[in-house]
């Protein structure tokens, strides 16, 4: 394979983490960042710490979006509320772009701007980004599953990302249909971003506590219901597997939201709760517990 020149399109935690693992490998990769963050990348270089083990580099190239020029491969990390003008800032700089969103609707707004270019992905990870050019991964896995929008198998250019992304510290996996991977970890998130952020308890205790834990669970089973009412070929199985992952997930995580939530930061409810309690009316699909999550973190983000 010729050498994939990469551009990590938000370097915040994720986009750090995933940048500074292929840049290790020495892949070819730039970081578009902005204000004090770009300041220090440049000034300052990146440098990771936490679980999945501790390196650095004195300098990273960083640029503004406007200095992106051409890639091989964009890795758009940045957050759903930004995506739009991302998308815009980078458009025919990718030959291929991977969405890296939270939620289901990333993929489908970047394609309205960028085109047939845009893959679908999804990630597990937890980092932090205390300080700009510092990022620290509190989980012990570090994973990237992508494919088609369509389901339509994996194709050449998703084995092309699949080869890029196999470097030390990441654990890629190319899929058959992308809708799969992205909802089983909306289903996730909607109850582990929802639950730790209403209630600033971390994963383990509301795991732990029997009433916390079937409200999570009915938090699940409604995104399956709207997933399949999407026609999303989700497995027999989907409810008890996705509690099984959350079982493995470290008892102290707490999700990113829950700590922008305290600090005052724009929080993607929307994403999350917000959007399934959105899709279940279109649907028609009753989603109480998602509406009661989404209420009680509106009402306390207001």
């Amino acid at each position: 394979m010729t050498e994939m020149r990469v551009l990590v399109m938000g370097t915040g935690a994720v986009g750090a983490y995933y940048g500074a693992c292929l840049l290790r490998s020495g892949r070819d990769v730039k970081f578009v960042a902005r204000g004090a963050n770009l300041e220090a990348l440049r000034s300052s270089g990146m440098r990771v710490t936490g679980a999945m083990g501790e390196f650095g580099f004195d300098r990273v190239n960083a640029v503004e979006a406007s200095e992106a020029g051409s890639a091989d491969l964009v890795l758009l990390c940045v957050k759903n509320y930004d995506l739009e003008d991302a998308a815009r800032a980078i458009s025919g700089a990718g030959e291929v772009v991977l969405t890296l969103q939270n939620g289901v609707d990333a993929p489908v707004v970047a394609r309205e701007v960028l085109g047939d270019v845009v893959v679908a992905g999804s990630t597990g990870i937890v980092a932090d980004y205390p300080e700009p050019g510092h990022v620290h991964c509190v989980s012990a896995y570090a994973w990237v599953r992508f494919g088609e929008m369509d389901g339509g198998g994996i194709s050449d250019r998703i084995e092309r990302v699949n080869e890029c992304l196999s470097v030390d510290g990441v654990e890629p996996m190319a899929v058959p249909d992308a809708r799969v991977a992205l909802w089983e970890k909306m289903s996730l998130m909607c109850g582990m971003a929802g639950l730790t952020t209403l209630l600033q308890k971390p994963m383990g205790e509301i795991l732990g506590d029997a009433e916390l834990r079937a409200r999570f669970e009915s938090i699940v089973r409604e995104c399956e219901s709207v997933a399949r009412a999407k026609g999303v070929p989700l497995s027999k199985d989907f409810v008890s597997d996705r509690m099984a992952y959350a079982d493995r997930i470290d008892p102290g995580a707490m999700s990113s939201m829950s700590r922008d939530l305290v600090r005052g930061k724009r929080i993607e409810l929307e994403t999350f709760n917000g959007a399934i309690v959105r899709m279940g009316a279109e649907l028609r699909v009753d989603v109480p517990a998602n509406a009661f999550v989404y209420e009680g973190i509106r009402a306390k983000s207001a």
